[in-house]
């Protein structure tokens, strides 16, 4: 869901931002690493239709009941909120391929869990989230088994990696509504 501008943020600070680590088991985080590496991996998504930004790599997961099901009743036990999920997939970053502001929603019933789903971070790879506040820029650096939950009116952006990591910085989105 994109608008043409951001709506402004007048019901969130960054308290609204709540972290979460561990979040998911050694057997769950290998189930999904194992579906991230499937030749699934799509270019051409886009955060925002607001500036003219750069694609980057998508997979759907919506359709995946391991995801949208096994994983959302961790989810709603650990945030202790009865959700909905109205559509998750992973998403993938490289050198080059930054994110513009966004948000997920526009209501203050709207929620986002991201996951930061690389098996191994090195803070020196950047690749950090970006959420907006008027009182400042909060940040959020991904770590493995790591993940951020927000209401999806915060407007925020995701940072580039660094050119000295080689890979793909993969986050998990779950996009969701409050029951």
């Amino acid at each position: 869901m994109h608008n043409s501008e951001l709506v402004k943020n007048t019901f969130f600070t960054a308290d609204a931002l709540k972290i979460y680590k561990p979040v998911f088991s050694v057997e769950e985080l290998e189930t999904m690493s194992r579906y991230l590496e499937r030749p699934m991996w799509r270019y051409g998504h886009i955060s925002s239709t607001i500036h003219n930004t750069p694609p980057f790599w998508s997979m759907s997961l919506h359709d995946n009941k391991f995801f949208t099901e096994d994983l959302l009743n961790k989810i709603q036990e650990l945030t202790g909120d009865e959700l909905q999920v109205t559509t998750c997939y992973a998403n993938g970053t490289t050198y080059g391929l930054g994110g513009q502001p966004h948000q997920d929603d526009y209501d203050e019933y709207g929620r986002t869990f991201l996951l930061y789903a690389n098996t191994a971070w090195d803070v020196r790879w950047n690749g950090k989230t970006t959420f907006l506040f008027d009182q400042g820029p909060e940040f959020v650096y991904p770590e493995l088994n790591k993940a951020v939950y927000f209401p999806g009116v915060i407007p925020h952006f995701s940072e580039e990696p660094a050119r000295t990591f080689g890979g793909l910085r993969k986050t998990i989105a779950w996009k969701l509504r409050l029951k």
